[in-house]
């Protein structure tokens, strides 16, 4: 019978099940909507945040470099010396073991990095007729808990001398050319550049060379070092607190415009990522709230509008079928059978509608939720209950009475 009802009257059931299929279809669309904003405004974002990452890191790098280039501004020296003495003199009388620079590069420290041990004092260059500053280094001494940093001063090999801009070029000497200092002969490793009044009048060789000139075997008169960056109001005090815990024999200077400057130079990059990063986030997530809010008053519209055609087309139906309805009642055909017929015939709607979403899912590379099988031949189901209802309240005799 149901079968030959929807034969009958296909009309009708060909519009219930395409309505029920293009609700179907609209709400998908919706849902995959959001869900393709989702994908690619997430897409957009990691492209945007990678972009950001490399420009960011490149941006630090080229800032790390500049500012490298101010050289170190903290400057461990030995206590019992005013700092005023030792800044008119250029370098401290008194001196530290060596071992002092490993003890701090052992400890964990945070606050400085590129530990570099010096050994300096002014002597007369007798071959020159003029006074420098001889300061002996080595290398830079890692600190265990960091990653290998590129140096700021390149290590220097036993035999060989850096010379200040103001020493090799008064002197017309360039790298590579022999160097006699007070009857040793050097290999002149590196020219510097103009940097400052102290550094410009200096020569630079080994440390164990210098310790032997100077007759201080396993002694330094300084520790160089570079400041974290920490652009904080007392800066110089966080430096101090940890260096003093680990060294509590040693005075601090720091020169803070350098300081201050790479420091600053520095967080303002990283601040610029994370505003960058902040920005877009903002605005994707405004964009999503929208499309939302648009999806939430679209979805219960369709729903609804789903649910009133197909309730209005299983009257309509209902309404067609009376005199049948009322034939079966007048020859003893139970209730529970004729709603069994109606509700089929909308549940069998549903399930023809869901097939056909499923198809156009496919076709539209939308998925379809495996729940919608029965979710939706119960609405069809629902949407005629009333319908049913309705045919079956009515009395066989008022249904019959002008047959």
């Amino acid at each position: 019978m149901l079968l030959q009802e929807i034969k009958h009257r296909k009309f009708n059931f060909i519009i219930a099940t395409l309505a029920a299929t293009a609700a179907i279809c609209i709400w998908l669309a919706a849902r995959e909507s959001m869900t393709d904003f989702d994908r690619t405004t997430e897409a957009q974002l990691e492209k945007l945040q990678a972009e950001t990452k490399a420009e960011m890191a490149q941006l630090e790098n080229d800032i790390r470099k500049t500012m490298k280039g101010l050289g170190f501004n903290v400057f461990l020296f030995p206590k019992g010396e005013e700092l005023w003495e030792i800044k008119e003199r250029g370098y401290a009388e008194k001196t530290l073991p060596e071992d002092s620079v490993h003890k701090l590069a052992e400890s964990g420290i945070v606050t400085v990095n590129h530990l570099l041990p010096q050994l300096s004092k002014r002597i007369r260059w007798q071959e020159q007729n003029r006074s420098i500053l001889l300061v002996g280094v080595e290398g830079q001494v890692p600190i265990a808990h960091r990653s290998k940093k590129k140096p700021i001063m390149n290590p220097l090999a036993p035999g060989t001398i850096n010379l200040g801009y103001d020493l090799h070029q008064s002197l017309g000497l360039k790298k590579g050319d022999q160097v006699t200092l007070n009857g040793q002969t050097y290999t002149l490793a590196q020219t510097h550049p103009p940097r400052n009044f102290r550094d410009d009048s200096s020569a630079w060789i080994h440390l164990d060379e210098a310790q032997g000139i100077f007759d201080q075997p396993g002694r330094i008169n300084a520790i160089l070092a570079l400041g974290c960056n920490c652009a904080s109001i007392d800066r110089l005090g966080e430096i101090r607190s940890e260096i003093s815990k680990i060294l509590p024999d040693v005075q601090i200077i720091e020169l803070g415009s350098s300081a201050m400057v790479r420091a600053e130079a520095r967080n303002k990059a990283g601040d610029r990522a994370r505003n960058a990063k902040a920005t877009i986030l903002e605005s994707r997530e405004a964009a999503r709230a929208e499309r939302a809010r648009f999806s939430s008053v679209l979805s219960p519209l369709i729903a609804s509008g789903a649910f009133l055609v197909l309730a209005y087309l299983a009257f309509a139906n209902v309404r067609e079928r009376l005199p049948e309805i009322g034939t079966l009642r007048a020859i003893g055909v139970s209730h529970l059978k004729i709603a069994l017929i109606l509700l089929a015939r909308a549940t069998l709607i549903g399930l023809l509608a869901t097939a056909l979403a499923f198809l156009c899912s496919k076709a539209l590379t939308f998925p379809l939720p495996s729940i919608a099988w029965i979710l939706i031949p119960l609405v069809s189901a629902a949407a005629a209950w009333l319908p049913t209802v309705y045919a079956l309240t009515r009395s066989p005799v008022s249904i019959l009475r002008h047959d």
